[in-house]
């Protein structure tokens, strides 16, 4: 039977500090800080080899909490050090929440730097439900560094389009209404045009019906069947929309042409993300591309998150809680509820993948179209979402399955 070192460490971005403990809750020396930097990990390393020595331990276990990135450097130094490498050493990146939430089974404990790294070593000595221990391994590091930069990309791409549509209503109050809309893309080059060049709507009630439309089919690059119909439609919001002001129509005006502007740069940026990830993405053989509605982007993002496989067993129900793909059950004595709730405390990185993967195979494979059509008919509320959740939590059984395999997707046969 083992005997480890625990080690719990509380990371800062100027010092850890570092409780010991053996396996049953004692600890062989008194705690201590060091700082965040090459010669502190020198020091702390030197620490754990010294009782190493002296103790009765035979393995090594670290958690350190994931605060930002200030956990990276600490444990890729330990995971490459020679010195701790002469015993078996798993480390392992907390998160936050997990000591947090286990802190609370604690009377009344105060709150310091020494008390955290302790329950950080005493949740770690537990040892149910762990995170996967860390490895160093740069290439996938390396991707999922994109890939999280991409979704932080995407999400404020969305934010800044959902505070341009907000602006746009003060301009235009009926532009954006899905029954008028004189465009199917309301940020597609003609309508962005349109909006940038037009400082107020009475300006585009005013122009000539045939001037407007010759400008929409030369913004439009002569790609819209019946420009007509779009200078009618176009005419229609000018008229019917509320009237701005004129003392606001100069300022309401530039935040919109600057908001564009930003979402070009965004549009931008993605593509050129994008991009970088394919390329990174060369360097890993895999067949999730094979998936009818993959990608190299979602499948990048998967295999990012999930690393190498065997971290999981090849068990897809271990990379499905990992993901957050699990549902609480409710239940006392002969009650049993009917809802249960999605527990959203996985990867969310994973997660976001995962869905939109779903989505864009659901689109292009019959197999996932019927499985989301059953699952959307079901409910009365949230269709999409429910469907779209429940269709990625079936996703993860075949992208296991490749992953384990390397083998290319076949349709099942009707």
């Amino acid at each position: 039977m083992s005997n480890p070192l625990i080690v719990g460490v509380d990371v800062h971005r100027k010092t850890n500090t570092v409780c010991l403990m053996d396996s049953q809750g004692q600890e062989p020396a008194p705690r201590f800080t060091v700082d965040n930097n090459t010669p502190g990990t020198e020091t702390f390393i030197h620490h754990v080899a010294e009782q190493m020595a002296t103790g009765d331990f035979d393995t090594i276990q670290v958690a350190a909490e994931a605060t930002g990135w200030y956990w990276y450097h600490f444990l890729q130094t330990l995971d490459r050090d020679p010195v701790l490498n002469q015993w078996p050493v798993a480390l392992y990146p907390f998160n936050p929440r997990l000591t947090a939430h286990f802190k609370k089974t604690y009377v009344d404990l105060s709150h310091s730097d020494l008390i955290d790294a302790f329950v950080a070593a005493d949740r770690l000595r537990l040892g149910r439900d762990l995170p996967a221990p860390f490895h160093g391994e740069t290439r996938y590091f390396a991707l999922r560094l994109l890939t999280r930069y991409r979704y932080h990309l995407i999400h404020n791409l969305a934010r800044e389009k959902s505070y341009c549509l907000a602006v746009l209503y003060l301009k235009a109050s009926e532009y954006s209404r899905s029954d008028k809309k004189p465009f199917a893309n309301i940020f597609g080059a003609a309508s962005r045009a349109v909006l940038a060049e037009f400082a107020s709507i009475e300006q585009i009630a005013a122009i000539p019906f045939q001037e407007l439309v010759e400008f929409i089919d030369v913004k439009g690059k002569r790609r819209f069947p019946d420009p007509t119909d779009n200078a009618r439609k176009l005419q229609s919001v000018a008229r019917d929309s509320y009237p701005l002001p004129e003392a606001l129509q100069p300022p309401i005006h530039l935040i919109l042409t600057l908001t564009l502007q930003h979402i070009t740069f965004l549009e931008r940026q993605e593509r050129r993300i994008n991009t970088a990830i394919a390329q990174a993405l060369d360097t890993i053989p895999h067949t999730l591309d094979t998936i009818p509605g993959f990608g190299p982007v979602f499948s990048a993002g998967i295999i990012a998150e999930i690393g190498g496989i065997e971290r999981f067993d090849s068990d897809q129900a271990k990379v499905a809680k990992f993901a957050g793909f699990k549902w609480r059950t409710h239940q006392s004595a002969d009650f049993q509820a009917d809802e249960t709730r999605l527990t959203r405390t996985g990867n969310r990185y994973l997660r976001y993948y995962f869905c939109e993967a779903a989505n864009a195979v659901r689109m292009r494979d019959a197999e996932y179209a019927a499985f989301y059509q059953r699952k959307y008919a079901e409910v009365r509320t949230h269709q999409h979402k429910r469907a779209i959740v429940l269709t990625a939590r079936k996703l993860v059984r075949l992208v296991v399955r490749l992953l384990t395999t390397n083998q290319p997707y076949q349709p099942r046969r009707c």
